[in-house]
C-alpha cells in the first residue's frame, strides 16, 4: 500500500513540476519574444516564401514587401518586383 502511495505522489510531483515548466516557459517567451524563433528551437530554419514577379525564394523574414489579396499574403523579394506585379 505504501509503495502505491508513493508512487502516485511521484506521479503527481511530476504532472505538477511540468505544467509549472510550461507556464514558466510561457511568461518567458510572452516577456522576451524572438523574432521567427522559439525557445530551445535555435538552430530551426526560417519559412522559404516564393516571390511571385522573379520567382526567388527567399526567408519569409527578409521579404521586402507584403500585400493581400482576397485573404491571401503576397510576398516579394523587392519593392520593384512588387510594382511590376501590381502592375500586371
Amino acid at each position: 500500500m505504501f509503495k502505491l502511495l508513493f508512487f502516485l505522489f511521484l506521479l503527481f510531483l511530476f504532472v505538477t513540476l511540468y505544467s509549472f515548466k510550461k507556464r514558466v516557459d510561457n511568461i518567458l517567451d510572452t516577456l522576451f519574444p524572438k523574432k521567427n524563433k522559439r525557445r530551445g528551437n535555435k538552430n530551426s530554419p526560417d519559412v522559404l516564401v516564393k516571390c511571385l514577379n522573379c520567382g526567388v525564394y527567399l526567408p519569409k523574414s527578409d521579404a521586402v514587401k507584403k500585400i493581400k489579396l482576397n485573404g491571401e499574403v503576397l510576398y516579394f523579394c523587392s519593392k520593384q518586383c512588387k510594382e511590376e506585379y501590381s502592375k500586371k
